[in-house]
C-alpha cells in the first residue's frame, strides 16, 4: 500500500500551505477533507474547494475524528481535542512538511533534491549553492523566501514571486517547474525538510521561537532529521544544530569557523582557507582536499563566511569538485537585504533588511562592526525599523535593548514601531518617523567614514 493514497485524509491549517496539500491529496485519490483552524480562508477560497470535492470545517466540533485515516497538520495547538482523540483511535497524526517528502519522493525520479532549513542564512546559501550548480551546467528550480524561478546557462526564468517557503509550497514551486528539464531542486523550508531531499542542510538555531504543532523551532528544525533516511544531512558546527547528528539516520557533514568537522576552517583572512576531510557523498564517495575562496566585498560578516561553508559542503555533498565550488562563491555577490554591504556616498551601508530578522542576527552584525571602528571606520550607525514580529516570531526586543545597552554604538536610528518599542525600553536615538536611506546618510554625517547598519524586517 502507497502512503497518502486512496486514504481519508485531514489536512489541518490552511493558512501555511493546507490548500496546496488538501489539492495534491485529490490527484492521488484521498478523500480529503479541511479544518481551516486559523479561520483565514476567505469565502471564495471555502467555495473553490468545496467545488473540488474537499469539505471545509472552520470548527473542531463538527470534526468526527474515527472517520480518517490520518491527520495532516502544521500551525496548530497541540492541546486540541482532535488530537488526543486521534492518538486513542491510533490515527497518525503527520506534520505538512513529513507529507509533502512522502508525495515529493514518488514524482522526484532522478532529480537531485536540496533542502535548506534554519533560523538564520537559508536564503544566502541557497542562493549560492543554485549558482554553483548552475555554474557546473546544472538546470536548477530554487524556490526561496524572494520568489520560484529556474537557473539555467547564467539565465533566470522567474515562475512566481511571493510564495511563502512554508514546506506545502515546496510542492507548488515543483509543479511550476514542469516544463523544465531540471537537474537539481534547492528548496529553502521554514520548519525543518520534507524527508524528499538528497542532501537537508539546518543553517543554525539562533532564536528558539514557538513555532508549529511541535511547539518550538528547535523541533521543528529537527524535523529535518527525522523525515530524511537515505540523504546526506549537513550540520552548522558553531551552532547546536550540530547535535541534530545523534538523531538521524545516515551520514551527516559538519562544517564550522570554530566547530566544523568534515569542512573545517584553519584561517580566516583575506581569504577563508580550510581542509575538506571525510566528507560522505550522496554517491558514498569520500572527499579529502584543502578549500580557499574570497569573498566578495559585499558580504558583510560572520554569518556570510557560515553561509558559505554551509553552500560548499552541501555542493560536495552532491559530488561537485570542491575547487569549481569555490570559484563559484567567489563569484557571488549577496542576496538583498541579507547582511549586503555597498558603498554609500560616505562610508558603507550594510542592508540587513529581512522578514525574519532575529535579535541574535542583529547583535552578531552589530559586534563585528564595533570591531571595525577606529580601523576601517570613524563611527557605527545602527539603524532599527519596522515591526516588532518578524516572520515566524515576535522579536525579543527585551533583550535587544539589554544587549544593545552593553555597546557602545555611536548612533542609533529608530522608526517604526521597533523603533518605538526599543524607545519605551530606554534606548536613546535619534526617531525619524519616514525612514529613509537618504534621511539615515544625513544624519551619519557627522562622521567621515560611518559603517551603517539597517534592522528592519519590512523587506
Amino acid at each position: 500500500m502507497r502512503p497518502l493514497k486512496d486514504c481519508r485524509a485531514l489536512v489541518v491549517d490552511m493558512t501555511h500551505g493546507g490548500k496546496v496539500i488538501c489539492e495534491e491529496l485529490l490527484r492521488r485519490s484521498c478523500e480529503v477533507h479541511a479544518f481551516d483552524n486559523h479561520k483565514t480562508l476567505k469565502k471564495e477560497e471555502v467555495d473553490s474547494l468545496t467545488k473540488k470535492g474537499i469539505k471545509v470545517f472552520s470548527d473542531e466540533k463538527g470534526l468526527k475524528v474515527e472517520e480518517y485515516d490520518v491527520i495532516i497538520v502544521q500551525h496548530a495547538d497541540p492541546r486540541m481535542n482532535l488530537f488526543s482523540s486521534a492518538l486513542e483511535l491510533g490515527i497518525p497524526i503527520i506534520s505538512h512538511a513529513r507529507a509533502v517528502g512522502i508525495i515529493l519522493s514518488e514524482m522526484k525520479g532522478s532529480l537531485k533534491i536540496v533542502e535548506i532549513t534554519g533560523t538564520n542564512g537559508k536564503t544566502t546559501t541557497a542562493n549560492m549553492v543554485s549558482k554553483i550548480l548552475c555554474d557546473s551546467n546544472g538546470t536548477v528550480l530554487i524556490h526561496d523566501s524572494l520568489s520560484t524561478r529556474v537557473l539555467k546557462d547564467s539565465k533566470e526564468f522567474l515562475l512566481a514571486e511571493g510564495l511563502s517557503i512554508t514546506p506545502a509550497n515546496v510542492l507548488r514551486a515543483f509543479r511550476l517547474s514542469e516544463n523544465y528539464d531540471l537537474d537539481y531542486a534547492v528548496f529553502e523550508i521554514s520548519l525543518g525538510g520534507t524527508g524528499a531531499g538528497d542532501v537537508g542542510a539546518v543553517t543554525g538555531i539562533y532564536e528558539n521561537y514557538r513555532a508549529s504543532f511541535f511547539r518550538n523551532a528547535f523541533n521543528s528544525k529537527l524535523q529535518m532529521a527525522i523525515n530524511m533516511k537515505n540523504g546526506i544531512l549537513v550540520l552548522n558546527g558553531d551552532n547546536i544544530a550540530r547535535n541534530f547528528a545523534h538523531a538521524f539516520f545516515g551520514k551527516s557533514n559538519t562544517y564550522g569557523i570554530e566547530r566544523g568537522k568534515e569542512v573545517r576552517v584553519k584561517r580566516v583572512g583575506e581569504k577563508v582557507e580550510g581542509i575538506v576531510e571525510g566528507l560522505s557523498t550522496i554517491s558514498g564517495r569520500e572527499i579529502n582536499c584543502p578549500f580557499a575562496f574570497k569573498l566578495h566585498q559585499n558580504l558583510f560578516g560572520r554569518f556570510q563566511v557560515l553561509n558559505a561553508l554551509g553552500a560548499l559542503s552541501i555542493a560536495a555533498s552532491l559530488d561537485l569538485e570542491v575547487d569549481e565550488a569555490c570559484r563559484s562563491i567567489e563569484g557571488f555577490r549577496g542576496v538583498k537585504g541579507r547582511a549586503m554591504a555597498e558603498k554609500a556616498e560616505r562610508g558603507i551601508f550594510v542592508d540587513c533588511s529581512n522578514r525574519g530578522v532575529n535579535a541574535t542576527a542583529m547583535l552578531s552584525v552589530i559586534d563585528e562592526a564595533l570591531l571595525l571602528r577606529g580601523s576601517k571606520v570613524d563611527g557605527i550607525v545602527a539603524v532599527f525599523s519596522g515591526s516588532e514580529r518578524a516572520t515566524c516570531e515576535i522579536i525579543d526586543t527585551q533583550r535587544l535593548s539589554e544587549e544593545l545597552k552593553k555597546r557602545k554604538i555611536d548612533l542609533i536610528v529608530l522608526s517604526g514601531a521597533l523603533g518605538r518599542r526599543l524607545a519605551e525600553l530606554g534606548i536613546r536615538g535619534e526617531f525619524v518617523e519616514n525612514l529613509s536611506k537618504n534621511e539615515v546618510e544625513k544624519l551619519s554625517a557627522r562622521f567621515n567614514n560611518p559603517l551603517i547598519l539597517l534592522f528592519s524586517n519590512e523587506a
